[in-house]
């Protein structure tokens, strides 16, 4: 702000009305010691001169701060991330190890051989012979066939029929 000084004038003559006094503010600029006009300003005003600093700077630098702030803040949650992934990766291993130890106690609380020794021995189980075993072939579709005639001209024939619906089936 400036500095005003306000000049009051009384009539000189008492025939005359009064008048209200005129009011005239009277700027005085300050000077400083070189002759230079000095004004009065904000304090933010006069910081902003003094460093040269604009205000869209003065945003950016603030927006720079914001950036740098949120990014150490996400680079925490990453470490802390990290540490939990490292410990997971722990306990998995501790628990392969376990299941590893579980299982070779598992397999020797159950000698599979020792079982069979015992059930045969016993009568309960008994070994299958040759002739007892079966070889199915899964790859055709389920379905039986059952030759009660052992003439070679019923078994042409059936093997034909079959032949017949196969192609039928597949054309």
């Amino acid at each position: 702000m400036t500095e005003q000084v306000y000049r009051l004038e009384l009539p000189q003559q008492v025939n005359e009305a009064p008048a209200a006094p005129k009011v005239q503010p009277k700027v005085h600029p300050k000077e400083d010691g070189r002759g230079r006009r000095v004004e009065k300003t904000s304090a933010l005003a006069r910081i902003r001169t003094q460093m040269g600093i604009s205000p869209g700077l003065a945003v950016m630098a603030l927006a720079a701060v914001a950036v740098v702030m949120m990014m150490l803040m996400s680079h925490a949650q990453l470490v802390i991330v990290n540490d939990d992934v490292v410990s997971a990766r722990n306990q998995l291993s501790e628990l392969k190890t376990e299941e590893t130890k579980l299982m070779a106690q598992y397999e020797l609380a159950y000698d599979l051989q020792e079982i069979e020794k015992k059930m045969l021995n016993s009568g309960e189980m008994i070994r299958i012979q040759s002739w007892q075993t079966y070889t199915l072939e899964l790859a055709e579709p389920d379905s039986v066939e059952y030759f009660q005639s052992s003439s070679l001209s019923e078994k042409l024939r059936a093997l034909a029929g079959s032949v017949a619906a196969g192609l039928q089936e597949y054309f």
